[in-house]
């Protein structure tokens, strides 16, 4: 009786060690997708102000997709700006935007572009 009870053990004890390295390699996974994103996102935003440095630079007129934290809550459509952006002095993260339709003036956050392409004069 004693070997069966030493039997029973192992397969719990087995049990125990699958579920703790199924746990272990899940966190993993988790954790590593979440760095994943987290890089990703960070050489989007890279990519995303070097393009808002060149077109500053150069005066171009940009398309900006944009969509600020009220509208992401009320619709999944983005806004469409067209004309020339500037640095906002104090903030890196503001976008000044001169439009091109009209010539009003929009401050937008740098957060929230979708995409921007650049137009060449």
């Amino acid at each position: 009786m004693v070997s069966s009870n030493r039997s029973v053990k192992s397969d719990s004890d087995n049990g125990v060690k699958k579920f703790t390295r199924f746990i272990s390699r899940s966190s993993q996974r988790f954790f590593s997708s979440f760095i994943d994103e987290e890089m990703e996102k960070e050489k989007r935003s890279k990519q995303l102000f070097q393009q808002i440095s060149q077109a500053i630079t150069q005066k171009n007129v940009v398309v900006i997709q944009y969509r600020d934290d009220l509208q992401a809550k009320s619709s999944k459509r983005f806004e469409t700006l067209v004309g020339r952006i500037y640095q906002h002095e104090t903030n890196p993260e503001a976008i000044v935007v001169k439009l091109q339709k009209n010539n009003q003036v929009r401050m937008i956050s740098a957060k929230n572009i979708k995409k921007i392409s650049i137009i060449k004069q």
